[in-house]
């Protein structure tokens, strides 16, 4: 799908705004000239300037493009196939992550994912094991991040 400078334009304007009002909610740090906003507000000016940029120069040029050209490869069955996998596949983590675990949840998407992608079983199975515990041991022991833990599982970090 390509959408025309025009239309991104627009939606560049709409996320900006939606990330700028989204961010003067986080709460300040005391004592410190800039918080959890700065970031965020940063991003959300740098993306309105080049949403105004594009929306711009597509009026300014005057060309009369679709705003939505979908490809030829979006139009076969085994995409859509693969898209409402991919959407299936995140609401299934997002839903059960927590109660089965991060590892065994991210095994699971992953040779699923891999699987509906025409990936041979046994490579998909041990790439999903190596990636999963790269990943939960990249975030969980290098960045601290709080992945979900498994009852089973929790021995292993």
């Amino acid at each position: 799908m390509k959408l025309n400078d025009f239309t991104l334009g627009v939606l560049l304007l709409a996320g900006a705004i939606a990330i700028f009002l989204s961010a003067t909610q986080f709460s300040a740090i005391p004592g410190q000239a800039y918080g959890a906003a700065t970031m965020p507000k940063t991003i959300a000016l740098l993306t309105f300037g080049l949403g105004l940029y594009m929306t711009g120069r597509s009026v300014a040029a005057g060309a009369r493009r679709p705003a939505v050209v979908i490809a030829d490869w979006a139009r076969s069955p085994a995409s859509v196939i693969g898209l409402v996998v991919s959407l299936a596949l995140i609401v299934f983590y997002i839903l059960f992550s927590d109660l089965i675990g991060f590892v065994p949840t991210a095994v699971f998407v992953m040779a699923a994912l891999m699987l509906t992608l025409r990936v041979k079983p046994i490579t998909a199975i041990l790439v999903s094991i190596v990636a999963a515990v790269i990943v939960q041991q990249a975030f969980g022991r290098l960045l601290l991040v709080p992945l979900p833990r498994n009852a089973f599982l929790g021995f292993l970090w």
